[in-house]
């Protein structure tokens, strides 16, 4: 009876024994789950509470604000703020001119030509130039072609004077070239073969090289046709040709006809209806003495000087007569 009553007792402490080490080992897995939990949850509000700021962008107006409110007005301040210019330094100013009238580049260069054809079409002014009588207005391109033979040995200085009294009245907005015709050869006064500005230092350089030693001596007889070729080749608005017998006589004698008729080519109709030509030609008939018998500077006006292009410059026009 002993025996069989220990047998149970016996058999339920060793089915016990059998459960506890599950119990300590479910325990142990269920505290390390909870120990891993806690340091998952603490490392998870750690990092947001280190998170930074999380910025929005505007991109219509190209600035940029974090989400929370502080520092706002710190930001815009730094994003909003003008970019500074460079600064450029201004250039330095040229050096002023001391006296410009010292270099007068028309007087070393000329002036550009102006073509056969545009008579009138300056602008207007109130230029009205005289020569020994005859009289140009508004003319702004001039050239005086002056007789110098012998048989104005005598009223040599008194011609000079005209052209003087003459080359004072241009103004400076006017350009001029006077030829001198000797036997049959052109005497420019320098600048040859171009016009100059009517300056005042041009037209008294202009008077001096005259004046000056023999460049201007009369003598031997006159032929126009050379000195009238380098004129027109000037393309002037007017030609002042101021001669006593320009046809000549003897050995340098010039036949009317051929005389008429150079003029014809050099100076052609341009206006069938109104007889027009590029340029005009102021006629001066000089006489100290006797009349021109062959009557070739009327010719000439008549052809080629239009109205009021005629015009005598005897005793009484230089004062010699009453």
């Amino acid at each position: 009876m002993t025996v069989q009553s220990g047998r149970p007792h016996r058999e339920a402490h060793a089915h016990g024994s059998r459960f506890i080490p599950w119990v300590m080992s479910i325990g142990m897995h269920l505290g390390l789950v909870v120990i891993g939990m806690l340091i998952t949850w603490t490392v998870i509000i750690a990092q947001d509470e280190a998170a930074p700021e999380r910025i929005k962008a505007d991109f219509q107006s190209l600035q940029y604000q974090p989400v929370i409110d502080d520092d706002v007005e710190v930001l815009e301040a730094t994003v909003n703020a003008p970019t500074p210019m460079a600064t450029v330094p201004e250039p330095p100013a040229p050096d002023p001119i001391v006296d410009g009238s010292t270099l007068d580049l028309e007087d070393l260069l000329g002036t550009p030509e102006i073509p056969h054809g545009l008579l009138g079409t300056a602008p207007e002014s109130t230029f009205v130039i005289e020569f020994a009588g005859a009289r140009a207005t508004n003319a702004h391109r001039i050239v005086y072609v002056v007789d110098n033979s012998g048989s104005l040995l005598t009223w040599h200085q008194i011609v000079l004077n005209e052209l003087f009294k003459s080359l004072e009245q241009l103004d400076e907005q006017q350009q001029f070239a006077i030829i001198f015709f000797q036997q049959d050869r052109a005497v420019q006064v320098p600048p040859r073969n171009r016009m100059q500005k009517a300056s005042d230092a041009a037209r008294r350089r202009a008077i001096d090289w005259i004046n000056e030693g023999d460049n201007v001596v009369p003598g031997y007889g006159s032929n126009p046709v050379v000195a009238l070729e380098v004129a027109f080749d000037l393309h002037p608005e007017v030609i002042f040709l101021l001669s006593d017998s320009i046809t000549g006589s003897g050995a340098y004698e010039v036949d009317q006809s051929q005389l008429l008729a150079a003029l014809e080519e050099l100076n052609p109709i341009r206006d069938e209806e109104t007889g027009q030509r590029d340029v005009l030609l102021r006629c001066v008939q000089f006489l100290g003495e006797d009349e021109d018998p062959l009557g070739t500077m009327k010719r000439i006006a008549q052809r080629h000087g239009g109205e009021g292009g005629y015009k005598l410059f005897d005793r009484k026009a230089m004062g010699l007569e009453d």
